[in-house]
């Protein structure tokens, strides 16, 4: 999480705890990300690509691979910068969250 940058109190409609995420997208790097993500957006804290690997101990390519397949599941919402894709800030979607809520761990 990059300090000092605030966003709008978007992530504080999430309505779930987010380690109860964990363990329900299928895969550890996955995992890793969205409850990085979920922290972030739970604090109003913005949380970027670049921002992941010194969260998570992911290497770089890992962390947006993990990314972007939790886009492509409707999961985390990536809010592009077509100048700096690695700048693109993320965000769990409220809807996926709870769906993944209801969800038991696999």
């Amino acid at each position: 999480m990059t300090p000092g940058m605030r966003r709008p109190s978007a992530g504080h409609e999430l309505d779930c705890e987010c380690q109860e995420l964990v363990g329900k997208v299928g895969d550890e790097t996955c995992d890793k990300v969205l409850l990085e993500v979920c922290r972030a957006n739970k604090l109003g804290l913005a949380i970027t690509i670049w921002d992941l690997p010194r969260v998570t101990g992911l290497q770089l390519h890992a962390a947006f691979a993990a990314v972007r397949t939790l886009e492509f599941g409707r999961i985390l919402m990536v809010g592009d910068d077509p100048s700096n894709p690695f700048g693109a800030t993320l965000q769990v979607r409220s809807t996926a969250a709870a769906r993944l809520n209801r969800l038991r761990v696999a």
